[in-house]
Formats: C-alpha cells, structure tokens, sequence
C-alpha cells in the first residue's frame, strides 16, 4: 500500500469516528518505525522500549519499568528475561526486598540503548510535528479519559463476572465459619 492510500485510509478512519482504530494505527505505525530503525540489531520494538526505558532510569525495579509503558506485568517480565539471556540487562534480587527484582543494564546493554536512544527521541518527536501545546494538552487529557473508561468498563465488567466468584467465596468463608 502506497503512504498516500494510508494516509487516505487514516482520514477515513478519523471521519468515521473509529477512534479505536486510529490508535491502534498509530501503535502499530510506531512499533513499525522502532522495527525499522533498529531490526537489523534482533530486538524487538518491546525489547527496544524496555531498553529505553532502563537506560533513561538507570537500576530501576519492574514497577518503575511498568510505570513508562504500555505493557503488562507478565509481557514486561518476558521481555526482560529474553534481554537478560540476550546479555543486555542485569537482573538481581533487591537487597531491600527478595521478593523484588532489580533491572540495570549490562556494558553492552548500555552501548545498544545509548545508540538506540536517538531513535526513541526521533520516533517521540515525529509523533508530535504538528501539534501545538494546547493540542497536546487536549489530546493528553482525552486519552486519559479514554484510559478511565475503559478502567471503569472493566471494573463494571469484573464485578458482574465475578459475582458469582465473590458469592462463592462468601458462601465457602461461611462453610469454614461453621466448622471452626
């Protein structure tokens, strides 16, 4: 598909008021420009974010890493391990907390994140031309909007799926009630 026909597509898209496509575009659009830039060095546009990420926050836990992207708990883990087994990143019991992990870049990890930092920069200022700062306050809060109700949809959507889990678990809590 030729960038004229996508971008016709995209309007047609923002005209219809899929929403929800047009960021799914634009995700898809920015893991392809992150897979452009830097496929040729085998990691992956998570693996690349992941990296960033550490390298903008030095040793940092996994929440601190979650806190950044738009990655669950489990996908982040599993990214961090293939960088771990890729050499990249270092990870270690905190010394505060066993039951938490540490995340710091190795020496070669530093140089890979170091040279793919200019491409982070480059893809978070392409996102961007065009917008003034009113623009991007509007378009900030709408997301996060966005963000919330579908927070409050699965909230809504969990108390009704688990109702049953939760009269269940009264019911069971009583049953142990009873034989103590």
């Amino acid at each position: 598909m030729v960038h004229g026909n996508k971008s016709m597509m995209n309007q047609a898209m923002a005209k219809q008021g899929q929403v929800g496509l047009l960021l799914a575009a634009v995700r898809r659009r920015q893991r392809q420009a992150v897979e452009a830039r830097v496929g040729h060095l085998g990691i992956s546009s998570q693996q690349f974010w992941v990296l960033e990420s550490v390298f903008q926050r030095g040793e940092c836990g996994l929440s601190e890493i979650l806190a950044t992207l738009p990655m669950d708990q489990p996908t982040t883990s599993r990214v961090l391990a293939a960088l771990h087994e890729r050499r990249l990143v270092h990870i270690q019991s905190d010394v505060t907390d066993r039951r938490r992990r540490r995340v710091s870049l190795t020496s070669h990890g530093r140089r890979l994140a170091a040279h793919c930092a200019t491409f982070a920069d480059e893809i978070r200022k392409a996102l961007l031309v065009g917008f003034h700062a009113a623009e991007l306050a509007t378009l900030r809060d709408c997301l996060t909007r966005m963000v919330t109700n579908l927070d409050r949809l699965d909230g809504a959507a969990g108390a009704k799926s688990c109702g049953g889990a939760a009269l269940a678990k009264e019911r069971l809590a009583g049953s142990h009630r009873a034989r103590s």
